[in-house]
């Protein structure tokens, strides 16, 4: 059975063992990285918006190079935004500039109130290209909408073990990015996006082992309408599933958004 290591980026230990978590765990092929935020060398944040951005960027090459990775080798990653609305543009520029040309890995953006004195955090799963049997593909399926032509990936895919981890996705469709008003009709097409997805893979609801739901001004009647459409796609099927209220995604109009991970047959 493989064991987990722990992995620290140079001269950060210390840091990371005064808040008790670790900066990154390889286990297997893949590398799961805590999120990384724009912090200086004493953890404080960088003032800067931009500047911390790029902190980010850089405290997180750091820690994927202690692992073995690089850019090239993110499966799944995730940004959380205090602002999104102010800070996308910003945060779309430095993001091209380490991710300047296909294949583009996946993403999700959300909005959140607090992120311990910070406005921005990244947080990736990547692959370990040093273990040989490791690899990467991505794909952007022609009945999903059009993900590629803004820098990202729907699906990133890491070998072995054949896992699929999905951009979060949105009430947006291919030719179109007008979505709903409602949360219930963009749960919808949401969930549909994830319908084409599996087909795509070749995968079934029975193959999904991980969905994470975020909900804009969440109550437990906006997460039932969320999770209705959801419930007709799994069917009997039980992968686990997180739901997660937020103040805003990365678009003012987007009212839900949809993680999946899937074991493929």
């Amino acid at each position: 059975m493989a064991q987990s290591e722990v992995v620290f980026p140079a001269k950060r230990q210390d840091l990371y063992e005064k808040y008790g978590y670790s900066a990154a765990v390889r286990s297997g092929d893949l590398l799961f990285v805590s999120g990384q935020v724009g912090s200086r060398p004493d953890g404080s944040p960088e003032p800067d918006f931009e500047a911390q951005v790029r902190l980010a960027f850089a405290n997180l090459e750091a820690t994927l190079a202690a692992g073995g990775c690089t850019f090239d080798d993110i499966v799944d990653l995730t940004t959380f935004h205090t602002d999104p609305e102010k800070q996308f543009g910003v945060y779309r520029t430095v993001k091209r500039e380490k991710f300047p040309k296909a294949p583009y890995p996946n993403a999700t953006a959300v909005g959140v109130n607090w992120l311990a004195g910070f406005d921005f955090e990244i947080k990736v799963t990547a692959r370990i290209p040093s273990r040989t049997s490791a690899s990467v593909s991505r794909r952007n399926p022609p009945a999903m909408w059009d993900m590629a032509s803004r820098g990202w990936s729907h699906i990133s895919i890491a070998e072995p073990g054949r896992i699929a981890f999905l951009s979060g996705q949105v009430a947006v469709t291919p030719g179109t990015e007008d979505v709903p008003k409602d949360l219930a009709g963009q749960a919808k097409l949401a969930t549909a996006n994830l319908a084409a997805a599996l087909k795509d893979l070749e995968a079934s609801a029975q193959d999904i082992v991980m969905l994470r739901v975020y909900v804009v001004d969440a109550t437990s009647e906006a997460f039932g309408q969320a999770v209705a459409p959801l419930r007709e796609l799994i069917g009997d099927a039980k992968p686990s599933i997180t739901t997660i209220g937020v103040q805003a995604l990365y678009k003012p109009e987007i009212k839900v958004e949809i993680e999946m991970a899937v074991r493929l047959p």
